[in-house]
């Protein structure tokens, strides 16, 4: 078991690592009520850990279908739940499952009495790696995605490498886009370490795995604590994402997964870089060639032009003009307020007819 300190906003944060599942709940208190809000296709696969919950006498609240379930109806049942087994403010919400977990164990969290303890045991690469970090906590309303949403930070939160063994490739590789973004916004030698891990991370080596997380970890965690609620540099993090929400928007009727529109995103972002001449030719040859060194399948995502630019110009991050994270060399991203729509546009469709899914 390993445990780091970060800062997050005003808040401190431990990190706690575990190889085995076995060891999952070893580090939590044990003079307070525990909750467990949980994924439960996790808890069919990993058959222990309702039986460790069960050992442990926590209360066990299991969710069917995360994303469709992080909504107003399903936070109320929760909040009744709760008050149902006398939790108070010395409590804790243990979330455990992937992103949509964690967003909605950390809003009831947050609201429940005012706030109470929360720790986030993230069960995918996505989760581990960007979900879990940050302190942003939502619920979906009607067909907007994270509409309501508070910033609060986990006391805990609890990694395993072990839960990675059963996500499918495309599953794993959707966390895995958020570890390239952060290696690509990071340094070159970031860069450099997961060119040289490339078939251990193929493998799932879990002690690679392990170091690989902890690092991404950091670099999401120094950018938040740095800027907790989204004024300034925390925003380098949507490096690719205002191309990925534009793709994503126009894929909801048969949702893609998220890691998938931010590859295409970054790749987008790269090439209106240098279509902008403010990158290196050789510094976007590689930067493009680790975008492209893994297995992402993107034949099932529908790509439109205009559909794509009516859903950035909509994004809740973007204001009067279209906000782009582009490169100007790797570890210097900088961001485009881009009032050219025109030009943007033109840029999309080229990409779209010269990219091979």
């Amino acid at each position: 078991m390993k445990k780091i300190l970060f800062e997050a906003g005003q808040d401190e944060v431990k990190l706690v690592s575990v190889k085995s599942l076995d060891d999952l709940f070893d580090s939590l208190a044990t003079d307070i009520k525990y909750c467990v809000l949980a994924d439960r296709k996790v808890l069919d696969m990993h058959n222990s850990l309702r039986e460790q919950i069960k050992n442990k006498n926590f209360e066990l609240y299991e969710i069917s279908n995360p994303e469709e379930e992080k909504s107003i109806d399903s936070y109320t049942n929760i909040i009744d739940f709760l008050d149902s087994k006398s939790f108070k403010r010395s409590d804790c919400i243990v979330g455990l499952g992937g992103g949509a977990i964690t967003d909605l164990a950390g809003f009831v969290s947050s609201t429940y009495m005012r706030g109470l303890n929360y720790v986030q045991i993230p069960t995918s690469l996505l989760a581990q790696v960007d979900a879990s970090i940050g302190g942003k906590t939502a619920i979906n309303y009607g067909k907007i995605k994270n509409f309501i949403g508070t910033f609060y930070n986990p006391s805990t939160i609890i990694i395993s490498p072990e839960f990675l063994s059963t996500l499918n490739e495309q599953e794993f590789l959707n966390g895995f886009a958020e570890v390239i973004k952060h290696s690509l916004i990071t340094s070159e030698n970031a860069v450099n370490k997961l060119i040289e891990r490339d078939k251990k991370i193929r493998n799932r080596d879990s002690e690679t795995l392990l170091e690989i997380i902890e690092e991404s970890i950091q670099v999401k965690a120094s950018i938040v604590t740095e800027d907790f609620t989204e004024k300034g540099k925390r925003k380098f993090l949507n490096f690719g994402h205002t191309f990925a929400h534009g793709i994503e928007s126009i894929n909801l009727s048969q949702p893609i997964l998220h890691g998938h529109a931010v590859i295409i995103g970054m790749m987008m972002a790269l090439d209106y870089s240098k279509h902008l001449e403010s990158i290196d030719i050789d510094v976007y040859e590689k930067s493009m060639k680790l975008l492209k060194s893994f297995n992402f399948d993107f034949t099932n995502i529908r790509l439109s032009s205009d559909e794509i630019i009516e859903a950035m110009k909509s994004d809740k991050k973007n204001t009067n003009t279209i906000n782009l994270v582009l490169l100007k060399d790797i570890g210097s991203p900088y961001i485009l307020e881009e009032t050219n729509e025109e030009r943007l546009a033109n840029f999309i469709r080229n990409f779209i007819e010269n990219f091979e899914q």
